[in-house]
This record gives C-alpha cells, sequence and structure tokens, in this order.
C-alpha cells in the first residue's frame, strides 16, 4: 500500500533536510515524497536536489508564485499516487521509524476510518522539551471534544486520499488559513472514523516563525467560526460554543500577560483535556 507524504515548503531551506531524511529512514518503505515548494527565494531546490540524487522516492514540484499553504496542500493531493496520505511540516521530524508502518497497519485492520494521527513532542529551538501529549484515542472521545478543539496535530496524521478528495480536498479560502486542517477534519468526519495512536511520533520545533499573538487571535476567531458550521454533526455542540467564548475572553484579558513559557505549561495541560 502506497503512502504519498505532502511536505510543504516555503524558504524552509534551513530545516527541510532533517524532516526529509526522517521520512527516508521510515521502515515502511513503500511511500513517495512529494515536496511542494510555495515559490521559495532559498535554496530549497538545491537541498531537495541532494535527496533526488539518491532516492528516487524523492518527488519535487513548485509553485510558479508564493501561493499559500491551502493551496500547496491541494497541488500534494493532485500529483501524490498513493490510496494514503501522510503530512509533515518542512520543520517537524518523525523521531519514531514505526510511524507509517504502525498508521499502515492500522488502516489495513480497520477499514471503517478515515483518519488516523499520532502523538506530538514539543521542543524549543536549542532542543528542549517543553512538552508532549497525546491527543484522544478513541473515535467516539475525539468527536466528543472535536468542536471544542482540533485533536489532531498536522504532520501526525494519515488520511484516505479517496475521501479527502471526495470531501473537496483543503479549503482554500482565506477564512480557513491557520485552520485548514481543522476544517478538513471536520469535513472527513462525515464520510468515517477518527483514532491517535497513543505513541510520540512527532518532534516539533516552537521558534521564531510560530504564529505571533495576533495571529493566534484570529486563529481562535477563525475557529469559533469555523465550528459553527458544523454544530449538528459532532456531540456537545452548544458546550463548545460557551468553552470557545471563554477561551477568547480568557486570552483578550490575559493572553498578553502570560510568559511564554507558562503558556507552553497551559497548552500541555489543555492537550491533555
Amino acid at each position: 500500500m502506497l503512502v504519498s507524504v505532502i511536505l510543504p515548503t516555503y524558504n524552509g531551506s534551513k530545516s527541510i533536510r532533517t524532516a526529509i531524511k526522517s521520512v527516508l529512514s521510515q521502515n515502511y518503505h513503500s511511500l513517495e515524497l512529494l515536496v511542494i515548494d510555495d515559490g521559495s527565494g532559498d535554496d530549497t531546490a538545491s537541498v531537495v536536489q541532494e535527496f533526488i540524487d539518491k532516492d528516487n522516492r524523492v518527488r519535487y514540484f513548485k509553485n510558479n508564485k508564493n501561493s499559500g499553504i491551502q493551496r500547496s496542500l491541494n497541488r500534494g493531493l493532485r500529483e501524490a499516487t498513493g490510496e494514503l496520505v501522510a503530512r509533515i511540516d518542512d520543520d517537524d521530524e518523525w523521531v519514531d521509524s514505526q510511524k507509517l508502518t504502525s498508521q499502515v497497519e492500522f488502516f489495513k485492520n480497520n477499514p471503517e476510518y478515515i483518519l488516523v494521527g499520532t502523538g506530538l513532542i514539543v521542543q524549543d529551538t536549542k532542543g528542549r522539551e517543553l512538552y508532549r501529549f497525546l491527543n484522544p484515542v478513541e473515535d467516539k472521545e475525539i468527536r466528543q471534544r472535536l468542536l471544542y478543539r482540533n485533536c489532531f496535530s498536522h504532520s501526525t496524521v494519515m488520511f484516505r486520499r479517496a475521501e479527502v478528495l471526495k470531501s473537496g480536498g483543503y479549503d482554500e479560502g482565506p477564512e480557513t488559513l491557520h485552520v485548514e486542517d481543522y476544517d478538513l477534519w471536520l469535513r472527513i468526519g462525515r464520510l468515517g472514523k477518527f483514532a491517535n495512536l497513543a505513541s510520540f511520533s512527532v518532534q516539533l520545533t516552537v521558534h521564531k516563525r510560530s504564529i505571533s499573538g495576533t495571529q493566534k487571535l484570529v486563529q481562535l476567531k477563525k475557529q469559533m467560526e469555523l465550528t459553527k458550521k458544523y454544530l449538528c454533526d459532532y456531540p456537545n455542540a452548544w458546550g463548545s460554543r460557551v468553552s470557545s467564548w471563554l477561551r477568547l475572553w480568557l486570552y483578550l484579558g490575559f493572553g498578553k500577560l502570560v510568559p511564554r513559557w507558562l503558556e507552553y505549561k497551559v497548552v500541555a495541560v489543555y492537550k491533555k483535556n
């Protein structure tokens, strides 16, 4: 069963080597790695070419102009040939060589499932672990919480390509920028079941390119607007609305006063609940 790994990038030459190496180091070898370059102005192309010269599973595509993450992801879906699709960002790393194997086996044994993720490790730019968390594991538990928050980390997921295409792929509108993954999960959840494997397979680095406080506020507002469309599709509709308003109110009141180290701790606790 072929797995297509989509890696979108924009001026990511300094970090993309680690991401690519972690994909090619998987013990599941039936994969293709699709690097979607969103019009980078750095030497991303030459870095990727180093891997293409050594491994024919790596494919490189460059957008004619910077088109945004949603269009890059949809291009990856169009170019993909695998039945299953996995995602990784250019500054993330798969730290479990069994990641793809475990997820493929899960899909083989559970044909009714459409999306499966894993746990996540978060570190700073000096390699110090800030926190790690596992999202809800079972489909029922995920659905109970999905209107409260996104229960999947993008670089951990694997999904069935046919069902995602049937749902229209990633929404390319400005209203889903920074929440494009959340929007997709909410849509495809109508077609199949969800799961998260109880393993920490992905390492994410928080750095200066992470979204700012202002962007976080915008993201919170977008999440609130997004989930309004799915109140009839998932449990706890009105409880999730109250929770969203409370989070927004707390962020508006205290978000800028919270030091970064404490924010990480709060996020870790929030992810567990």
